[in-house]
């Protein structure tokens, strides 16, 4: 051991110099662990907590915005889908009203045709009255000239009527 601390002093080296060296060095490093390392440690385990619960928060923030996404989505389709069928309801409902208002004009248009015909079936009756009237105010007339007497209301009534009746 001699010759190796001879040797290390040719070179400059002095183990009580190292010594103290080594021990300063120990008590430096047992400062330096207890009060310095530990709460850097410390530190540094809860910042990696941290970011680690922020990683997890962030993919949680993702998974609920893709489910929101997906779930907006399903709305956006389920309201298409009723609006759809609103717009086909109303349709149908558009097509059912049209047609029964066609049957209501066909009605109207119907219950008119009736009505002109009574109308015209009255009318032709008092033309028919008329025309009889007539025609009988125009026999009396030739048959007073021809007769050139004029007979009493009563024998005229009976003869017109029988002309009448024999003109049938």
């Amino acid at each position: 051991m001699e010759f190796i601390l001879e040797t290390l002093g040719k070179i400059g080296f002095e183990w009580r110099q190292a010594l103290f060296n080594l021990i300063n060095f120990l008590i430096l490093f047992f400062i330096l662990k207890r009060y310095a390392f530990k709460p850097v440690l410390k530190v540094l385990k809860e910042r990696h907590t941290k970011v680690t619960e922020s990683v997890e928060n962030i993919q949680k923030a993702k998974t609920e915005l893709s489910m929101a996404q997906q779930q907006s989505q399903d709305i956006i389709d389920k309201a298409k889908v009723e609006g759809n069928k609103i717009i086909e309801a109303s349709h149908d409902d558009a097509k059912a009203l049209a047609g029964d208002m066609l049957l209501k004009a066909k009605s109207d248009i119907e219950l008119l045709i009736t009505q002109a015909k009574k109308n015209i079936a009255i009318d032709k009756e008092e033309m028919k009255e008329d025309l009889k009237k007539e025609t009988v105010e125009l026999v009396m007339s030739v048959l007073e000239k021809i007769l050139d007497e004029k007979f009493d209301t009563k024998k005229d009534e009976d003869y017109i009527k029988k002309v009448v009746s024999s003109l049938k």
